[in-house]
């Protein structure tokens, strides 16, 4: 029982830093290609100082991967699996917002689009 405990912890503390909108558009976009923080913040239609916090916490917990490139830092994922269980993940919406349909169609839209892009 202590190690399962102890398992559930170490995940829990992993999907806290995932379940985050900006975090989880950010594997998402990582999960098609490298990329700087500017393409990222232009992607996200996010500030540049944003995009970068975002990044630090997943590096922080080994989900994303930093390679200086020049003068730049390209950023990717260190299991690129992780994008497609998250838009797998989408599912979930699907199936539980069956009282919402502006939800549930956005969540089948956006499942698609990402699938489409891999």
């Amino acid at each position: 029982m202590p190690q399962q405990t102890l398992v559930a912890r170490q995940l829990a503390d992993i999907l806290s830093v995932i379940a985050h909108p900006h975090r989880i558009r950010i594997i998402e976009e990582l999960g098609r290609r490298e990329c700087d923080v500017h393409t990222l913040a232009e992607l996200l239609d996010l500030r540049q100082s944003t995009v970068s916090q975002h990044l630090a916490q997943l590096r922080s917990k080994g989900i994303a991967l930093a390679e200086r490139d020049g003068r730049s830092v390209r950023y990717s994922l260190s299991r690129t699996w992780l994008a497609g269980w998250l838009v797998e993940g989408f599912q979930l919406l699907e199936l539980q917002n069956t009282q919402s349909n502006k939800v549930m169609e956005a969540a089948k839209a956006v499942r698609r689009l990402w699938r489409v892009k891999k």
